[in-house]
């Protein structure tokens, strides 16, 4: 059975630059050469347009993907898994499109701006496993006031919902060395 896994930046990355994205694909690949790893551009959304209440900005952006993960799944069945990577606002599309009935089988958010108060009840069918990784260290994401699920983890339990608390930044994780000592828990939470 194919297994694919699609990892989702943040704001502000130009679709021009090579993002951290595409650094985590290349180096995750080779570790795990079951999964299909791809970066998934979606654009450039500046970090005002979604920090300052912009909802309709946010939106989009989740209407955007949503088109992009139908399409997906009609290329490559419904029988085929679908795993996500997902970071700061790439993560808050994650948790929208979960509540808009999409399913993923494994789910790593880094320092997402999901819901910290996310009902897991009402989309726990949607997704296998589901992996948040917070840190009281981010440094971004206080200044949200749409989700600081990668600032304070989540605050409702479920068995299907894993906390991973860390000491890092928002991005600090991105550096080489750091990226590189988690690729073996990356590739333990996605496989089977």
């Amino acid at each position: 059975m194919r297994h694919i896994v699609i990892i989702l930046h943040g704001i502000e990355a130009l679709p021009s630059d090579v993002l951290w994205s595409e650094e985590l694909a290349w180096r995750l690949s080779p570790l795990c050469p079951a999964l299909e790893i791809h970066s998934r551009k979606y654009g450039y959304v500046s970090g005002s347009s979604v920090w300052w209440n912009w909802g309709f900005k946010r939106d989009r952006v989740v209407d955007h993907e949503a088109e992009y993960f139908d399409r997906l799944r009609k290329d490559i069945g419904r029988d085929a898994k679908v795993s996500i990577i997902c970071h700061s606002l790439g993560g808050y599309v994650v948790h929208k499109l979960l509540e808009r009935g999409f399913s993923f089988y494994r789910i790593i958010e880094l320092y997402g701006a999901g819901d910290e108060n996310q009902d897991w009840s009402v989309i726990e069918n949607n997704f296998d496993r589901f992996y948040v990784w917070f840190s009281p260290n981010d440094e971004i994401l206080p200044k949200s006031n749409f989700g600081k699920i990668g600032l304070v983890g989540p605050t409702n339990r479920h068995p299907k919902v894993v906390r991973v608390r860390t000491k890092d930044g928002h991005t600090s994780w991105m550096e080489d060395a750091e990226m590189y000592s988690r690729l073996p828990i990356w590739k333990e939470q996605l496989e089977d």
